[in-house]
């Protein structure tokens, strides 16, 4: 079905994170009962409750939903959610329109600074192999590519071992240079260039690719999401979200 033009849809623009905002793993929820997403091998692996799949009916319908992920490219591609309206993805790496192509005039940003950072990028990585084999960490990481960039690098622990994680996040906050950011939310822990911007990406879209709309709401769960929400006219947040937590002075 070919996506309705931006300048003939009135409905709202909605930037919505997507992994512990619209669904998750069996680890966050074990009840979960409807697949979202699937892994490389096509086997399920994150999934909605009855109240976010609801949320997910509704917005197709009552928005212009635009995924606004950490993911990159072709792990969005394994979201069975039927997204149409574009996407921001790789923490606002890439952004795409609504037929799946790079926005070209941020693609080139985006190379330059890619270009300006891979190399720190690489040697972070190989720095941190290092640092988890001296410590015995059952923990992968590696540089996240996306359409042909190096954009940041992913840390996850192999049995969801979250304590060894935040001790990594620890290191890796003493070893970064100036400027990046070290976020971690569950068994993800991204090192994110200063370059890369949800919230950058989300003004961009809104100003050069939505075409004109009366509003937009921003949903998202972490820390990493607040700034590309008070980029959006409402913010919303999950109950039980990493923010939520915070706001509750958990």
């Amino acid at each position: 079905m070919t996506p309705t033009p931006p300048e003939a849809d009135p409905r709202p623009l909605v930037f919505l994170d997507l992994d512990d905002t619209l669904f998750q793993t069996r680890r966050k929820n074990a009840t979960a009962p409807h697949v979202a997403a699937v892994d490389r091998a096509g086997q399920p692996l994150s999934f909605m409750t009855d109240a976010q799949a609801m949320l997910a009916a509704w917005l197709s319908v009552a928005a212009r939903v635009v995924p606004t992920t950490g993911r990159n490219s072709e792990a969005l591609n394994r979201v069975g959610l039927g997204f149409s309206q574009g996407a921001i993805c790789s923490f606002g790496g890439l952004i795409r329109r609504a037929d799946g192509t790079p926005d070209p005039e941020w693609q080139a940003r985006m190379a330059a600074r890619s270009a300006d950072h891979a190399k720190a990028l690489h040697m972070l990585d190989a720095l941190l192999g290092v640092y988890l084999e001296m410590e015995g960490l059952d923990i992968r990481h590696r540089v996240i590519a996306d359409a042909g960039l190096d954009l940041y690098l992913s840390v996850k622990h192999n049995a969801a071992a979250w304590e060894d994680l935040e001790t990594v996040a620890n290191w890796l906050r003493a070893e970064v240079p100036a400027g990046w950011r070290v976020h971690l939310n569950g068994n993800n822990l991204a090192v994110l260039p200063p370059f890369l911007d949800k919230a950058h990406a989300v003004r961009w879209f809104r100003d050069r690719i939505a075409g004109p709309h009366p509003f937009a709401i921003g949903l998202g769960d972490s820390f990493s999401d607040v700034e590309f929400l008070l980029a959006c006219d409402i913010a919303a947040l999950p109950a039980g979200a990493q923010l939520a937590q915070r706001l509750a002075g958990g």
